[in-house]
C-alpha cells in the first residue's frame, strides 16, 4: 500500500470505530518502512479512542516540532481538545454556577455532555438561545468563559460580537468581526463578519464618534479637577473643534466660563440671566476661535 492509501484507511478504520485496526495498520505501515508525521498523527488519533491519552499526548508534542506547519497546527489542536476532555467535569460545574449567577436556566447544555466538541456546540446553542430571549449578557458571559476555558471555535467569537451589538455595544462588536474577516480560517464565518462589518459601518461609525465625544467630557471632568478650570475651558473648546455641533460639550463648557466668571467678575451677579447667557455666548466663540489659532500656528 502506498502512504496515501494507508493514511486513507487508518482514517477509515477509526471513523468505523475500529481504532485498535487502526492502530494494527499503522504499526504494519512503520515496519514496511513507511516514515511520515501524518502516520504519527492517525496514530495518536487512535490511541485517543482507545482512551490511551498520555501515549497520544507524546506522539502531538513530538510532532509541534515538525517543520510541516499543518502538522504542528494539527499537533497544537488536538493537544488543546485533549486538555478540554480532561477538564469536562470541571467545566459542567462553572458553567452550572455562571448560569445561577446569571438567574439563567440552562437548556442546551445537559450533564451527559462528555465530550469537549459537544459541550462546545451546546454552549454555542445556549448562547443564540439566550440572545433570542432577550438576555445578550447572558450569551455575552457564556461565550467569555468558553474563550477563556480555552475553546477555539470562532463562532464563540461572532456570537460574543453579536450580544454586544443587542447590548448597543456595536463599535466592540465591529473590533471582533474585524479580526475575524483577516483571521478565521472558516470562510463561512469570514464571510459572515465581512457581511456584518457592511451592515454596521453607518452604526458603528456614528456610535465612535459617540464614545470619543463622551471621552472627551470625561477628559474635561479630570482637567478641571487636576488642572484648574482655565485647562478643562480650553480642551472642551479644543472638543468643539472636533464637534462642532455638540451640544453637550457646549453646556460643559458653559458651565465652566460661567463658573470662573463668577470668581473673578465681581459685577457678574448684577447682569440678568438673559445677559449673562449673552456674554458667555460670546466668550465660548472667543475661546473656540483661540483653539482654531493654536491649531493652525501649531500645523
Amino acid at each position: 500500500m502506498t502512504l496515501r492509501e494507508v493514511l486513507e484507511e487508518a482514517i477509515r478504520l477509526r471513523d468505523d470505530g475500529r481504532p485498535d485496526l487502526s492502530l494494527a495498520l499503522l504499526d504494519q505501515a512503520e515496519a514496511e518502512g513507511h516514515r511520515d508525521g501524518w502516520l504519527t498523527d492517525n496514530r495518536a488519533r487512535a490511541l485517543v479512542q482507545l482512551q490511551r491519552h498520555e501515549e497520544a499526548k507524546r506522539l502531538w508534542r513530538d510532532l509541534k516540532s515538525s517543520e510541516d506547519q499543518a502538522l504542528r497546527a494539527a499537533a497544537v489542536q488536538n493537544l488543546q481538545v485533549l486538555a478540554l476532555e480532561a477538564g469536562m467535569s470541571g467545566f459542567h460545574i462553572e458553567v452550572q454556577a455562571l448560569a445561577r449567577e446569571l438567574s439563567w436556566e440552562l437548556e442546551r447544555i445537559r450533564p451527559e455532555l462528555i465530550h469537549a466538541s459537544e459541550f462546545e456546540f451546546a454552549l454555542l446553542e445556549e448562547g443564540v438561545l439566550a440572545r433570542e430571549r432577550g438576555a445578550p449578557a447572558t450569551t455575552l458571559a457564556l461565550m467569555e468563559w468558553a474563550i477563556a476555558a480555552g475553546f477555539q471555535s470562532p463562532w464563540l467569537e461572532d456570537n460574543r460580537a453579536r450580544a454586544l451589538v443587542a447590548m448597543d455595544r456595536v463599535v466592540e462588536a465591529c473590533g471582533i468581526w474585524r479580526v475575524l474577516a483577516e483571521t478565521a480560517a472558516l470562510e463561512e464565518v469570514r464571510t459572515a463578519a465581512a457581511q456584518m462589518l457592511k451592515i454596521l459601518q453607518r452604526e458603528e461609525q456614528k456610535q465612535a464618534a459617540q464614545l470619543k465625544e463622551q471621552a472627551l467630557l470625561e477628559q474635561g471632568q479630570d482637567v478641571a479637577s487636576t488642572q484648574g478650570p482655565q485647562a478643562a475651558i480650553a480642551h472642551l473648546a479644543q472638543g468643539l473643534l472636533l464637534f462642532p455641533d455638540s451640544s453637550r460639550i457646549e453646556s460643559d463648557l458653559i458651565d465652566l466660563l460661567r463658573e470662573l466668571r463668577a470668581e473673578q467678575d465681581q459685577h457678574w451677579m448684577e447682569l440678568t440671566p438673559w445677559m449673562q447667557d449673552q456674554e458667555l455666548l460670546v466668550e465660548v466663540f472667543e475661546q473656540v476661535l483661540l483653539a482654531s489659532e493654536g491649531q493652525l500656528s501649531g500645523g
